[in-house]
């Protein structure tokens, strides 16, 4: 690596904010588990992500749609939607999460409807190993 770049890079992450190198941390952790990134993702796609759990939303009342969490991978974030749900086990703020399920658009944010879900582990990885090897 030519030095002027090795340079630029130690600056940058000297001088950079704490929230974008940990999205990029976390947009690296997520290509490495062969999952498709949220910015590549259009509507109609059937996809698999992977990312942080944001936010958690259970709507009550007359346009109570289910319960809604914001999964973010580094790149974008989706919202994530079970309907007629109010609580889900395990569905927590700052908890990593795999979905699979079709992309949606509602209100002009990505959307993805009643997805099959996977709670993991502490931050996602590419192999059993590497997660025994964090453990």
């Amino acid at each position: 690596m030519p030095f002027p770049r090795v340079l630029r890079d130690l600056t940058a992450r000297l001088t950079d904010p704490v929230e974008a190198l940990d999205a990029a941390d976390l947009a690296v952790r997520v290509q490495r588990t062969g999952c498709t990134h949220v910015a590549d993702v259009a509507r109609g796609d059937r996809v698999t992500l992977t990312g942080r759990i944001r936010t958690v939303l259970s709507c009550g009342g007359a346009d109570f749609l289910g319960l809604t969490a914001e999964v973010f991978d580094g790149t974008g974030a989706i919202e994530v939607c079970w309907l007629g749900r109010r609580t889900i086990p395990g569905i927590d703020t700052g908890r990593f999460i795999r979905v699979t399920g079709r992309v949606g658009v509602r209100d002009g944010h990505r959307i993805m409807y009643n997805p099959r879900y996977e709670l993991l582990d502490g931050q996602p990885c590419r192999t059993v190993e590497e997660s025994r090897d964090r453990a």
